[in-house]
């Protein structure tokens, strides 16, 4: 069904809420890509879509430019944008990204680590387990995303901030899709507090090597799920 009201009050809506917009349809044609929901190579027509997502068509351009610079849409002369092809090497690359990504961060963080930093991912870690045994999937998802935002805060590096967050917005959707294997998300609890442990004894090379053997793991949990 066509939202007319929202397209209507679209027009009137301040800078700030148009940004929300774009936000908004950016997540919907997002986790519709990585569902599934349509398919590699399939066009995607911002008048379609406005039918459909119920947005005007200013957002939905935007959109679709954040989508390309993710890597999820490529947009042609002449054809428009279409759909990219997601398969292992795409999820292997995100997730390599993500993880030199976290590992830079803390390299830089160590040197300004204070025990008040540590009790405060320690209490981050804390909520991912209590969001995992109470099985609130998403809100654990979004717990992890602060744990690993806030190392990344500690980094000190806006660009790398920025760019850790737009692809954990990419992995956020396979995860809501996907979901995980069993167990994997405890021993991501494990995974943090010995974490968590490397960094509070100063030790790179270990913090180093936790977040490599995460990496193999989440990598070949996901791409099983979506093989299957």
């Amino acid at each position: 069904m066509i939202n007319i009201q929202r397209m209507e009050d679209e027009a009137d809506l301040p800078a700030d809420s148009a940004v929300n917009s774009v936000d908004q349809v950016t997540n919907l044609i997002r986790e519709d890509i990585l569902a599934g929901r349509v398919t590699p190579g399939e066009r995607l027509k911002t008048s379609e879509l406005a039918k459909r997502l119920g947005f005007s068509t200013m957002p939905l351009r935007e959109a679709l430019r954040k989508l390309e610079g993710e890597g999820l849409v490529s947009i042609e002369p002449n054809r428009g944008a279409t759909v990219r092809k997601l398969d292992s090497s795409y999820v292997t690359d995100l997730f390599e990204l993500n993880t030199e990504l976290r590992i830079f961060a803390v390299r830089s963080g160590m040197r300004k680590l204070t025990l008040e930093r540590i009790r405060e991912l320690e209490a981050l870690a804390e909520d991912y387990r209590k969001q995992i045994d109470s099985g609130n999937e998403t809100e654990a998802i979004e717990s992890n995303r602060r744990f690993n935002a806030r190392i990344m805060e500690f980094g000190g590096n806006q660009e790398a901030l920025r760019v850790f967050l737009r692809g954990w917005d990419t992995i956020f959707a396979f995860r809501r899709n996907y979901g995980y294997g069993a167990g994997r998300r405890k021993i991501m609890a494990e995974e943090m507090t010995l974490l968590i442990d490397a960094m509070r004894r100063q030790d790179m090379s270990a913090a180093e090597a936790i977040l490599r053997m995460q990496n193999a793991a989440v990598m070949d949990d996901l791409i099983s799920r979506i093989k299957a």
